[in-house]
């Protein structure tokens, strides 16, 4: 009896033992584990604040460029109503020649006008690819098409920037080949082809939102 009393006691001893080494591998695995999740939490909420935030510059620089894309639509319709009194000439000559009447008669203040409404884009611009560049830190699935289409969505206030300073300067020399090149690039811009890639990249980076916070909350 009291041989199965001390080995009993002695049983308990060993548990007791091997309870105490195992208790700080056993708490230092459960901090480990809590360390984990809360930064698989902390993670996800910076994610998801960055996709927020995102979306929301998106829709301000949309809304900002609003007002010079109308007055390049103006300065467009002054281009081709310049145009039409050189009728004798080929398509080409034909807006080219209005182009440069038009630069000549209304360019200095329609660009003027173009111009301080550009630089109330710039604040949405420097965001956006504030944002671009950010986004890259997270290493999200398909993070390509949104930077891609957050690049396109800027590159657009370029296009309009160029054009504002051809037309701002009637000095030019327009019969140098570099800058006639440029002229005839820049009269192919079109308000409407902006307003629908404007539409087509909001979308792209809706859908990576969208599909992003689907990843993320799963």
């Amino acid at each position: 009896m009291q041989e199965a009393t001390k080995q009993f006691m002695d049983m308990i001893a060993h548990f007791l033992e091997i309870v105490r080494t195992a208790a700080p591998v056993v708490t230092a695995f459960i901090a480990f584990r809590a360390l984990r999740n809360w930064q698989r939490q902390d993670r996800a909420k910076r994610q998801a604040e960055f996709l927020d935030e995102l979306i929301d510059a998106t829709h301000e620089h949309i809304v900002a460029i609003q007002r010079p894309i109308e007055l390049l639509k103006l300065a467009k319709i002054g281009i081709d109503s310049h145009a039409n009194t050189y009728e004798t000439r080929g398509a080409a000559d034909q807006k080219t020649a209005g182009a440069l009447h038009y630069i000549q008669k209304r360019g200095e203040p329609d660009g003027e006008r173009l111009r301080e409404a550009l630089v109330a884009t710039q604040p949405s611009v420097v965001k956006l690819r504030s944002l671009c560049a950010k986004g890259q830190v997270f290493k999200f699935y398909d993070y390509a098409k949104c930077f891609n289409a957050v690049t396109k969505l800027v590159w657009h206030s370029g296009r309009i920037e160029a054009f504002t300073s051809l037309i701002v300067s009637p000095s030019l020399n327009w019969k140098h080949p570099e800058v006639s090149s440029l002229l005839d690039k820049l009269l192919i811009i079109e308000p409407e082809d902006i307003q629908a890639d404007l539409s087509e990249q909001n979308a792209a980076i809706i859908e990576f939102a969208r599909d992003t916070y689907a990843r993320i909350y799963g």
